[in-house]
């Protein structure tokens, strides 16, 4: 049975004004091609018989996932585009001259997995799925170089997955962090938080929340700009980081307030780093682009989950601390 696709002497709409010829065969141009390497040009005489090019025309789909293949095709010259639709722009992988493509579909039996659009005007040697079976099993050589293009065609894929769930991995991250101070993002914590507290309530462990908020924030924009307003809520980001611990989950919150949560801290040792903490944002330098900015001081909130039962109560509980940590006067410590 001969494959569906359109050779030059039957176009599909009226002629190219050029009419350049088909590629002549011979046993010695088979046996330069990929899947005939190792194999004599003697050995190959019987398939000049079985075999033809056909030429496709840029635009062109080659193979469809909803129709059933009937035949291989080695790329002569040309290009062709692997895709999951029928859209050249969207591809995925592309065929060179040596290439093969449908030899899948004809040993599976199955119909092709992707879209085959031909990129470019292209020369094709096409060969029946039941002379491909006969050629697999007249020569050692021709199986061995299948084998060795679909074992090809399997690592590429399988790299294609890696590099896929890589990206969305790094997606996945990007969109936990806050990509001004590095610390997760609200998103992040409210993923993680729950959790924290769960496994401490669970195993009987102390658990600590601080919520700090940089002092005036407002005016420190509108005084400096809010370049300079970046630039602060990147410096406090480090400060955070830096005073820290890995078990430590620290997060920007929203707009100039930020998150800790503390497992394996009770209210005494939250106390002091909150005060470490304080001391670090006093004393930490700020600047933009080697200018020097003006400093900033933090009011801090502390609440301990031995006082409360869930996360919502134990936010609530240290939101509430900070407030009267501002209304004391800023620069300070609640609880």
């Amino acid at each position: 049975m001969r494959c569906p696709v359109m050779c030059s002497d039957k176009p599909r709409s009226a002629p190219a004004p050029e009419a350049r010829p088909l590629p002549v065969l011979s046993a010695e141009t088979l046996a330069r091609l990929p899947l005939f390497r190792g194999e004599s040009a003697e050995g190959l005489e019987w398939l000049l018989d079985h075999c033809r090019c056909v030429r496709v025309r840029a635009g062109e789909t080659l193979l469809n996932p909803l129709l059933t293949n009937e035949c291989c095709y080695i790329v002569l010259d040309g290009r062709l585009a692997v895709c999951l639709d029928d859209d050249a722009e969207t591809a995925h992988a592309w065929l060179e001259a040596g290439s093969c493509v449908g030899e899948m579909s004809i040993i599976e039996g199955a119909p092709p997995s992707a879209h085959i659009v031909v990129e470019r005007d292209s020369d094709l040697l096409a060969i029946d799925g039941e002379v491909l079976w006969t050629l697999i099993n007249r020569s050692h050589a021709v199986a061995r170089n299948l084998l060795y293009t679909l074992s090809q065609r399997v690592r590429r894929d399988n790299q294609a997955l890696v590099e896929s769930f890589e990206q969305q991995r790094r997606h996945a991250e990007s969109a936990r962090i806050d990509p001004l101070t590095g610390l997760g993002n609200r998103r992040w914590l409210s993923e993680v938080f729950p959790r924290m507290v769960e496994r401490c309530l669970h195993g009987g462990v102390p658990l600590s929340l601080l919520i700090l908020d940089a002092d005036h924030f407002k005016a420190y924009n509108d005084t400096h700009g809010h370049l300079a307003g970046d630039c602060a809520l990147r410096a406090l980001g480090e400060v955070i980081s830096h005073n820290t611990r890995p078990t430590d989950a620290a997060a920007r919150y929203g707009g100039e307030e930020f998150v800790i949560v503390m497992p394996d801290t009770d209210a005494g040792q939250a106390q002091r780093i909150a005060e470490r903490l304080c001391d670090a944002v006093r004393a930490c330098e700020i600047s933009d682009s080697g200018r020097p900015l003006p400093g900033i001081t933090v009011s801090i909130g502390l609440a301990a989950l031995a006082d409360h039962h869930d996360p919502v109560e134990l936010l609530g509980a240290a939101d509430a601390a900070l407030y009267r940590a501002k209304e004391a006067g800023r620069d300070r410590i609640s609880t």
